[in-house]
């Protein structure tokens, strides 16, 4: 059971497969927040129902909204070391939150990437998909000087001084992936990726599914990661935020 580690879990319309997720979770972590991102359904109660510190947005306001009041609300009322995001929709085993948080108990980095592409195990990933991040991780390894693999993961672990980055205005409110990547290797965190097995999603559909949001995704993502790539002033403003809270 891991007890110096907060695990946040940004939902939306996660009625049908959230109880399953917090109880197989629960297994692992003693502490969980979830961040119901608005849902029309009965996410929120289904989460406090399984045990879970739930956090409600009134209207849906995107992924990182999500996770940016979830590391927000852990930095002003808990006091873990150490944080977890973890996808609400059952893609993601538990099971390798203690290789995640291992790397930051021996301080080998401040920001450790579950990657689905170091695995020897095959993660089920749709073509396009997989094609996508193959792209956005060439382009992030070159822009920070190291392989990155799985730029796309939502399953990550975190120091306390990397949340405040997340609880902060540099923080996207849609689609923090590459970007966040580019931007905490700029302030010189040090970024690490540890293998994971992803599984398919206990429920259908995807934040990324047709047309309009995967274009909109790609031309956000791509001006995000060269503006973050083309400031100067990021380790100054890791300063000022490690000064707070």
């Amino acid at each position: 059971m891991i007890e110096d580690a907060l695990v946040i879990v940004p939902a939306y319309n996660e009625g049908m497969v959230i109880e399953e997720t917090l109880e197989e979770l629960k297994k692992f972590a003693a502490r969980i927040i979830v961040v119901d991102d608005g849902s029309k359904d009965d996410t929120a109660a289904r989460a406090e129902k399984a045990g879970a510190e739930v956090f409600v947005h009134c209207v849906n306001s995107g992924y990182g909204a999500a996770l940016k009041t979830g590391f927000t609300a852990a930095l002003r009322f808990f006091k873990e070391p150490y944080l977890f995001a973890f996808d609400a929709d059952g893609q993601h085993d538990p099971v390798y939150l203690e290789s995640l948080i291992s790397t930051l108990r021996k301080a080998e980095a401040d920001y450790v990437i579950g990657s689905r592409f170091l695995s020897r195990e095959t993660s089920p990933t749709p073509i396009a998909r997989k094609a996508g991040s193959r792209v956005f991780s060439i382009a992030t390894s070159a822009l920070i000087g190291q392989r990155i693999t799985d730029p796309t993961s939502g399953m990550i672990a975190l120091t306390r001084n990397v949340a405040k980055v997340f609880a902060s205005k540099l923080f996207p409110f849609d689609f923090p992936d590459a970007d966040v990547l580019i931007m905490l290797s700029r302030m010189g965190y040090r970024i690490k990726e540890v293998p994971v097995r992803m599984r398919e999603a206990r429920r259908p559909g995807s934040m990324h599914s047709g047309l309009v949001r995967p274009a909109y995704y790609i031309l956000k993502m791509s001006v995000s990661m060269v503006h973050f790539a083309l400031r100067r002033d990021l380790k100054e403003q890791r300063r000022e935020m490690e000064s707070v809270f």
